[in-house]
């Protein structure tokens, strides 16, 4: 195997790990915004330690109540939208170096 293409199977596979993860963000996001539903999962744990490991330069930034009872964390989302731009930075590097 060629470092091309060994690159470019790299950038793919981090790729795929970002969206992912920013699916995973994006679904922490809504699922927040809905109090009864953190209750039922019992996420409550996970949420402070998702916030923990997020940089401290966004951790609880934009934090507003929602509607539904729960809460829009715009910090999630910021990290949502970060990990879809670089999933889309890698795979058109990805394709350009094949």
């Amino acid at each position: 195997m060629n470092s091309r293409k060994a690159a470019a199977v790299a950038m793919s596979i981090i790729a795929i790990a970002c969206r992912i993860c920013g699916i995973f963000m994006s679904a922490m996001t809504v699922l927040l915004c809905f109090s009864g539903l953190t209750a039922k999962l019992q996420i409550v744990g996970f949420v402070i330690e998702l916030s923990r490991a997020l940089p401290s330069a966004i951790a609880g930034y934009g934090v507003i109540t929602s509607p539904f009872g729960g809460v829009f964390r715009l910090d999630y989302a910021i990290v949502a939208v970060i990990l879809f731009v670089i999933d889309h930075l890698l795979t058109r590097a990805s394709r350009r170096v094949r």
